[in-house]
């Protein structure tokens, strides 16, 4: 007899990356920049190593509701950009390594320091980011307009994101969150 298993957990077809406002500039300014540019800009914010570094969820867009919470809109806002997978594995992406980072000094080369994210668990509180399915990609990523879509937070924003390209954004598509997440109009 033949038994039945279950699935395993399937990686998704895309990763998310999420900007959000700064000093000077919106979530939206700011996915309008990186669309206007055609590259994600990597960033030093909470890489050790130094190196610049694009961050991506690997969380089917479904799930980033969890994620995309009021409360986290210190961290994260509905704007961003989803790529296609394979193709941010073929221009150097990776998923993080987790582990505490004094493991990590001593067993990863000091190049490839921008892979590790710490995992803390036996601090007080725990250091754990493993949720999040990070994966990292060093330096800046080029975008492909067929193989990314623009996320943002409604049909209004999306009606923006259009009218900022004069109806024809560089990107496959502009995907409204609430409205995936069934959260909103």
């Amino acid at each position: 007899m033949n038994a039945r298993r279950p699935l395993p957990a399937t990686p998704t077809a895309l990763l998310t990356h999420f900007t959000r406002s700064a000093r000077t500039s919106s979530a939206i300014d700011n996915l309008v920049a990186i669309l206007s540019s055609g590259a994600i800009r990597g960033g030093r914010r909470m890489v050790r190593g130094g190196r610049p570094t694009v961050c991506f969820f690997d969380i089917a867009l479904p799930g980033l509701s969890a994620i995309l919470k009021p409360e986290n809109r210190r961290r994260y806002e509905p704007f961003g950009v989803a790529v296609d997978r394979r193709y941010a594995f073929k221009m150097g992406a990776r998923p993080v390594i987790y582990m505490p980072w004094r493991e990590a000094r001593a067993a990863i080369a000091p190049a490839e320091l921008w892979r590790v994210v710490s995992l803390e668990i036996e601090r007080n509180p725990p250091v754990d980011w493993t949720y999040e399915r990070e994966w990292r990609l060093p330096g800046d990523l080029p975008l492909q307009p067929g193989l990314c879509v623009a996320l943002v937070e409604t049909w209004r924003d999306v009606d923006e994101i259009y009218d900022r390209f004069d109806g024809h954004p560089p990107c496959a598509g502009v995907i409204p969150l609430r409205e995936l997440f069934g959260t909103g109009k």
